[in-house]
């Protein structure tokens, strides 16, 4: 048997990520940018749960969106850090409602409001058909659908699309495709 030896760590170590090995640009397969539910858990919260807690916890976790489910576990929404928003809270309280009576239910986005891309067409399209084709909803988030299955597949999002393609943006500022869209062309022309 070999015997191993335990180094020190430097301060100069860090924990690498996938999207610092993996060359992505507008001509890569738009399936490298969305996170694909059949491999990494969808991240889910109740939508009983108070807003100003789901907030903490997603701030906490560097999570940007939830998936919202019901009691039974059905999927009725997605809440992001913005509508979690002190602003969208105010709104609520303004009408009378207490801060601890303020639920993720109340502030998400009905699943009825939403698109999604079909992901047999995502998996012909390119990172840059991606980018063009959500310039003009200036949303942070899209869902995956695949619908032979009805299974919301997945979702892409413009955090996780500015970071592999190696886009320095303020994650912190509400960041919309169309804000990735912006960066990606001016960087494109400058080629």
């Amino acid at each position: 048997m070999k015997k191993l030896h335990l180094v020190n760590l430097e301060d100069t170590d860090n924990i690498v990520s996938p999207e610092q090995f993996e060359e992505i640009n507008l001509q890569s397969p738009a399936v490298k940018i969305f996170t694909d539910f059949k491999v990494h858990k969808a991240i889910m919260i109740d939508g009983d749960t108070m807003a100003v807690t789901a907030l903490e916890l997603m701030l906490k976790t560097h999570v940007r969106m939830n998936i919202v489910v019901s009691e039974g576990n059905d999927f009725i929404g997605l809440i992001s850090t913005n509508e979690l928003s002190e602003q969208h809270i105010v709104a609520k309280l303004s009408k009378g409602v207490c801060r601890e009576d303020v639920l993720v239910k109340d502030l998400m986005i009905q699943k009825s409001d939403f698109h999604a891309f079909d992901y047999c067409e995502l998996l012909a399209a390119s990172v840059s058909d991606v980018v063009s084709t959500l310039e003009d909803y200036q949303l942070r988030h899209c869902l995956v659908l695949d619908r032979k299955s009805h299974h919301i597949r997945g979702v892409i999002s413009s955090s996780d699309i500015a970071r592999k393609l190696h886009i320095n943006m303020d994650l912190n500022v509400k960041q919309s495709f169309g804000s990735i869209y912006d960066v990606v062309h001016q960087k494109a022309h400058s080629m």
